[in-house]
């Protein structure tokens, strides 16, 4: 079992909600802050992958995946992003090609 590891719909939310804490419960700013930026550096500090699970979530707004996963690899650098995070599906693969494409992409 990997020791770094996010299951977003068992460690934070079934129904992730919007870009901003603001705008209401399970923001793409609080998975950022409280879950995701302190297991990646824990992970970078470990010298280990981190495992992201998308699966259990009933849907990812855009603005969540971009507050998340772009924010950490606009602070982190988006090569150290690709290198480090491994994502896992088997019911939402198109999450896993829409980051690539859409977030976790060269400017």
């Amino acid at each position: 079992m990997e020791e770094f590891k996010i299951m977003i719909a068992e460690d934070f939310s079934q129904t992730p909600g919007g870009r901003w804490r603001e705008l209401g419960p399970f923001s793409g700013q609080a998975f950022y802050e409280d879950l995701l930026l302190p297991k990646f550096e824990s992970a970078i500090e470990n010298n280990e992958k981190l495992h992201v699970y998308l699966d259990g979530v009933r849907s990812y707004p855009y603005s969540f995946l971009d507050q998340s996963f772009g924010e950490l690899a606009r602070v982190k650098g988006l090569e150290l992003v690709n290198s480090t995070i491994v994502f896992h599906s088997d019911e939402k693969e198109w999450v896993i090609r829409n980051l690539h494409k859409e977030v976790l992409k060269d400017e």
